[in-house]
């Protein structure tokens, strides 16, 4: 087994590729600026907007607020990281990294494992940052945002790794960006609005069990069995994708 040592300095020379791959690509840039755009159009249209819905038409969007900041930050957290993460997997595809780590004295899990860490790190960071700043959260939350984050972060790595197994260069990558976009951050919103057992029926996507831990967590119910599922369901899907990812890419 290598020193831990040694898979620190892999993971930090794994890092600054990200850093440099990120910052000569536009897209990726945007990637990586898009929750502080979500983040200032939350704060400057949701408050005029839920002012002028109850003046004019006596509709009050306050206690909608966490369906709201779901869609618009804890959802749009996941899909940005997952796809942040597959296109530099796709870049890494290309150049032929993964298949140089296969006989490299870096072992493959090492990199497999900073890129799930990573992924998983970056979504909690987006997710408690985004939401704490938006204004609309319910004081006392920011700490529960932690380990929904961490949640929300395996359902980005299931995005990931979907993204990657399907798509064999950017172009397509997009596509299925576009596609996941449509599943994860539309379709676990319904939940919100099915108040009975069945709305457990939503579980099949990865990112319900994040969402629904916060709006309980919102109403001050019990979340953490939620969050448990959620670990257990993700890593379920994440572990056939990742063999079919390495079988795929990698061969």
């Amino acid at each position: 087994m290598m020193p831990d040592r040694s898979v620190l300095r892999a993971w930090i020379s794994f890092g600054r590729n990200d850093l440099r791959g990120t910052y000569r690509d536009p897209l990726l840039v945007m990637l990586v600026l898009a929750p502080v755009i979500w983040t200032g159009g939350t704060v400057l249209l949701i408050p005029p907007l839920t002012d002028t819905l109850l003046r004019r038409y006596d509709f009050n969007l306050v206690p909608y607020y966490p369906l709201v900041i779901t869609a618009l930050l804890l959802l749009t957290s996941i899909i940005i990281a997952g796809a942040l993460a597959a296109f530099l997997v796709l870049d890494e595809v290309d150049s032929g990294t993964l298949t140089v780590l296969r006989v490299a004295p870096v072992p493959l899990g090492a990199f497999l494992s900073y890129r799930a860490a990573t992924v998983v790190a970056v979504t909690t960071a987006y997710v408690v940052t985004t939401m704490t700043f938006s204004g609309l959260l319910r004081p006392g939350l920011t700490l529960t945002l932690v380990p929904i984050g961490m949640v929300a972060g395996f359902a980005a790595v299931v995005t990931m790794l979907t993204i990657v197994a399907v798509a064999n260069n950017k172009i397509q990558g997009i596509a299925m960006v576009r596609l996941h976009g449509i599943i994860i951050a539309g379709l676990p919103c319904l939940p919100w609005f099915v108040d009975s057992a069945w709305n457990l029926a939503f579980g099949v996507l990865p990112p319900y069990w994040a969402a629904k831990a916060f709006w309980v967590a919102t109403a001050g119910g019990l979340w953490w069995p939620y969050l448990l599922a959620g670990v257990a369901y993700n890593l379920a899907l994440a572990w056939p994708l990742y063999r079919h990812v390495m079988t795929k890419k990698a061969a």
